[in-house]
């Protein structure tokens, strides 16, 4: 299946968002399924991610997204945990640059004792549609669109990280 194929299967799955789970396995497959995983947002996006990596995340379709998903209303939520970070790096990171201004994008650093503990990332959206990574050092990954139970059980663990990661960082420029 080439990458056009590709986009039109996934954006099919979001569409349907009836719980079939699909594979994807590099940088290009996760970016598509990330961009349809913000576009079907209706109030929260949790990402668990090593660097935020700018490949998937730096690329103008999510980024539109992610700033069309911030603007609808404040009452929606993205929060983000990162294994790294550093703070000069964000005010060049083509997402932070973008969406810095909105109040309602939340960031976080796992330390180091809580990384241990785990060896996934993953991306939930309203706690039913989600990717997966089993490997934190691999972006192959298992995504889902509709699976209620799962995304519910991704989300409770988010939120735990999330109370475990510390004070949130500044997404504003230095």
């Amino acid at each position: 299946m080439n990458l056009q194929e590709y986009r039109e299967f996934v954006r099919s799955q979001a569409l349907r968002s009836e719980g079939d789970a699909f594979f994807n396995s590099s940088i290009d497959h996760a970016s598509v399924v990330v961009e349809n995983l913000f576009s079907i947002a209706k109030k929260e996006i949790s990402i668990l991610s090593g660097s935020f990596n700018p490949r998937v995340y730096g690329r103008e379709d999510i980024i539109r997204e992610a700033r069309f998903f911030l603007a609808m209303s404040s009452n929606n939520r993205l929060r983000i945990i990162l294994e790294s970070d550093s703070e000069p790096d964000r005010t060049v990171h083509p997402f932070f640059k973008a969406c810095c201004e909105f109040p309602n994008l939340e960031l976080k650093v796992a330390p180091p004792e809580l990384q241990e503990r785990y060896n996934f990332h993953f991306i939930v959206v309203d706690d039913r549609s989600f990717r997966y990574e089993n490997n934190k050092d691999k972006p192959a990954a298992i995504a889902v669109f509709g699976d209620r139970e799962i995304g519910e059980q991704l989300g409770k663990m988010y939120s735990d990280l999330w109370d475990q990661s510390g004070e949130p960082r500044s997404i504003k420029p230095i």
